[in-house]
């Protein structure tokens, strides 16, 4: 039987691959900062398979006691997902201690996913690492360029070279990957797409960016299908993007959204295009390229944009799951 660790199981993404995971046969142990009462039960749920630990990621040190404490018996399959990265005042806050502090965490836990032997440790970064690495070429005395995400992003990054930098030392494969947006069902974040698209449905006037910004899209079962696959063929030390191989300006995705709320809803959706400014870096389309993660694993997304728009749809109108293994 395969085996898995998740950090980070309680959340959006992560619950899904949970959840795949275990309809796929898998033994998780899930971790998560709640008490089990609090978790959501369209994310997690009581499984034969399934053991859950609440710890808080600073004191990840401690697993190894708590997984012989609650019987967990590693096997030498096991592949530890690493999703967690947490602040009290939110990613976006511009706390730099709090979002450091996730740095150490995550060391940490890298070490000891190889102290329990672990078999590979998948890293989650983040697609603001790559708005973080242009921001460190600019100079702050000609541009002005803000994105505030980028004090969440930098530490991203930083995880990331300090996990490159020791992974030699350490009998376990490193893996690290980073995904697009993610769009989908029971999403309680404050992205963008899912709030438009609330909006939308609310029959709210929309105003942002001209949304010449380039982007890409991803449909969260797609998304956890990924990290399953990764965790299955992905190489050694690679770096790998899960994208949907087709990405877009913001525009064309919010229009896509416009013309499926007008069929869905049989009136105008109302969106002004250039009305908030923008004021940030425009990603090269090449980023978005997921051609070496489909070279070595064979991985393709499945459902398409407008599948993602369905799902989230029934979800945020008819409170209904409807999601696909």
């Amino acid at each position: 039987m395969m085996q898995a660790i998740i950090t980070g199981a309680t959340g959006f993404i992560g619950s899904r691959l949970a959840r795949l995971l275990l309809n796929s046969g898998y033994e998780v142990l899930a971790l998560g900062r709640k008490k089990w009462s609090e978790v959501d039960s369209k994310r997690l749920c009581e499984n034969l398979k399934l053991t859950y630990i609440q710890l808080d990621m600073k004191d990840v040190s401690k697993l190894a006691i708590l997984i012989k404490k609650h019987g967990f018996k590693i096997k030498k399959n096991c592949v530890f997902f690493h999703f967690a990265w947490g602040d009290s005042s939110g990613l976006s806050s511009l706390n730099v201690a709090g979002q450091y502090e996730n740095v150490l965490y995550t060391i940490e836990s890298f070490k000891v996913a190889a102290a329990i032997k672990c078999a590979r440790y998948i890293y989650v970064g983040s697609m603001e690492e790559w708005f973080a690495s242009e921001y460190l070429t600019l100079d702050y005395k000609i541009h002005n360029f803000f994105n505030r995400h980028v004090i969440y992003a930098l530490p991203k990054k930083c995880a990331r070279d300090f996990l490159k930098a020791i992974a030699i030392n350490y009998d376990i494969d490193l893996i690290i990957a980073t995904n697009s947006h993610i769009l989908g069902p029971n999403d309680t974040r404050d992205s963008f797409l899912k709030v438009t698209m609330e909006k939308l449905i609310n029959n709210e006037y929309v105003e942002m960016t001209s949304g010449v910004q380039n982007f890409d899209c991803v449909n969260v079962s797609d998304c956890a299908l990924a990290y399953k696959i990764i965790a299955q063929k992905g190489k050694k030390n690679a770096e790998y993007h899960i994208g949907s191989s087709t990405p877009k300006t913001l525009k064309e995705y919010v229009e896509s959204m416009m013309k499926f709320i007008e069929s869905k809803e049989k009136r105008n959706a109302r969106v002004a295009f250039g009305k908030v400014s923008y004021n940030d870096i425009i990603l090269d389309l090449e980023l978005f390229k997921s051609s070496l993660l489909q070279s070595d694993t064979g991985f393709k997304c499945e459902e398409s944009f407008e599948d993602g728009l369905n799902e989230l749809y029934l979800w945020l109108k008819f409170a209904i799951l409807n999601e696909s293994d």
